[in-house]
């Protein structure tokens, strides 16, 4: 995460680091981007960047993450429970063209790097408030009581990397295959086995 020495700085400033960053990540592949490059263009010293982020992923992770976070609450908007919602909204409704070019560089991240965000500080952040929605869908009986949430929970934050690495593999970059294969992993698998008879009645109903 970043040091809060960045979350000090003033919102011009922060912002400017993160067009740069954006600017930089959308037009270089990862392994040639380094720190040099992108202290260069956002106006700051090396030194400043190493004050405000531990590293070049520390960095990456974090616009990744907020836009994560951005997605999450829209669907919590919608409809009050990310998990149940049965079909996400358009990136486009949610993201600024900027970020969504970004967005589109997580299947180009090393999976080094994608392992430091579903395993590592940044899933436990992101994480946290399913762990908590997965607790209120089963105490309001949405979700079958013989459940055991915390290998849900540990599913659900495994998963996307799983199918990341299945993307990679066999080489599946068609942003519409990755969209369908993912959503009928979640919900003919994740959410059928999880979701009580009731929900399901109320839902098809």
């Amino acid at each position: 995460m970043p040091k809060q020495t960045f979350f000090n700085l003033p919102d011009d400033k922060k912002e400017r680091i993160i067009n740069a960053a954006y600017d930089i990540f959308i037009n270089m592949d990862y392994e040639d981007v380094d720190i040099r490059t992108i202290t260069k263009k956002a106006g700051i010293s090396i030194g400043s960047f190493y004050q405000y982020f531990h590293d070049k992923d520390d960095l990456y992770l974090y616009l990744m993450s907020n836009i994560e976070k951005k997605i999450y609450n829209k669907a919590k908007e919608n409809i009050n429970y990310f998990l149940m919602e049965d079909d996400s909204t358009p990136l486009e409704e949610i993201c600024t063209p900027k970020e969504i070019e970004f967005n589109r560089t997580w299947y180009r991240a090393p999976v080094e790097v994608m392992m430091k965000f579903y395993f590592g500080e940044y899933s436990k952040e992101l994480n946290k408030d399913v762990m908590e929605e997965l607790k209120e869908l089963q105490d309001s009986g949405k979700i079958k009581t013989s459940v055991d949430l915390d290998f849900i929970f540990y599913i659900y934050s495994t998963s996307m990397f799983n199918i990341l690495m299945y993307f990679k593999e066999n080489n599946i970059s068609d942003e519409e295959q990755r969209y369908t294969i993912k959503r009928k992993f979640y919900t003919d698998w994740f959410l059928k086995g999880i979701i009580s008879e009731t929900s399901e009645a109320l839902a098809s109903s």
